[in-house]
């Protein structure tokens, strides 16, 4: 793998809105590279802890529509699932809310 083909990304704090539920910082963790056979920007992570600060009662199913404000912007990701550790896994839909170089 070459400097231009590596993922870049964003690793800290983040503000989650899901819905009409209450903003909530927790910890993400956000790559993204350009992918040359469809050719765009295509970015994905994870989003640590968001059932415990939102709580059991919060839709946080696959397919459910998030909120990510990173240092550096805002952007909207899809829940795509749950890792084996609780984080939730996303895939964005807009741009990504950290710089690409």
């Amino acid at each position: 793998m070459n400097d231009s083909e590596e993922e870049e990304g964003y690793r800290g704090p983040a503000e989650v809105v899901v819905g009409e539920l209450p903003a909530v910082t927790v910890q993400v963790q956000l790559a993204g590279n350009f992918e040359p056979i469809s050719g765009r920007y295509v970015w994905h992570g994870r989003v640590r802890t968001l059932t415990e600060a939102l709580g059991d009662d919060a839709d946080l199913s696959p397919g459910t529509e998030l909120r990510i404000t990173g240092p550096e912007g805002t952007a909207t990701a899809k829940i795509t699932g749950v890792d084996l550790w609780g984080s939730h896994l996303v895939d964005g839909v807009t741009p990504p809310p950290f710089s690409r170089v």
